[in-house]
């Protein structure tokens, strides 16, 4: 059974280090699922930031007419670029990233712990099923002793 628990807890630690492509998927789900539960969705951020855009916009817009008013009697081009629709997604890359990574982080160090629990867990089994079979041990050896039978 405590090598079960070796395993297990060997396989929770690797899983928890592979923080890449294999892992990450599923930090991420459980995180989003948390702050989802704490009423901060990321949809919600989205539409946020879809507003700031729609304000930007419209302030780049107002400048863009304010250039064309001053350029009026000047032959300078305006670039128009300057003044298109831009996604910022500031809220999100500002507030829900860093708070979506703070909780994987925080589940990567839980899993870490629950690990190092098992672990713990397997050496005390352990250390308990030897200490019973060397009783066993022990026991048969004074019953063959004092029966005078070898072993």
């Amino acid at each position: 059974m405590y090598i079960a628990f070796y395993v297990l807890s060997l396989l929770i630690f690797i899983f928890t280090l592979l923080g890449g492509s294999l892992t990450r998927p599923v930090f991420e789900s459980l995180s989003e699922k948390t702050i989802e539960k704490t009423g901060f969705k990321k949809s919600y951020v989205q539409s946020f930031d879809n507003r700031i855009d729609e304000l930007i916009f419209k302030s780049k817009q107002i400048e863009l007419q304010i250039e064309k008013i001053k350029n009026f009697f000047s032959s300078d081009k305006i670039d128009e670029s300057k003044y298109s629709k831009e996604e910022s997604k500031m809220l999100e890359n500002s507030v829900y990233i860093p708070l979506q990574n703070m909780f994987i982080m925080i589940y990567r160090f839980l899993t870490v712990i629950l690990s190092v629990f098992i672990l713990f867990t397997a050496v005390i089994i352990q250390l308990f099923s030897r200490g019973f079979e060397l009783r066993k041990r022990v026991s048969r050896l004074e019953a063959a002793m004092y029966s005078g039978n070898r072993v």
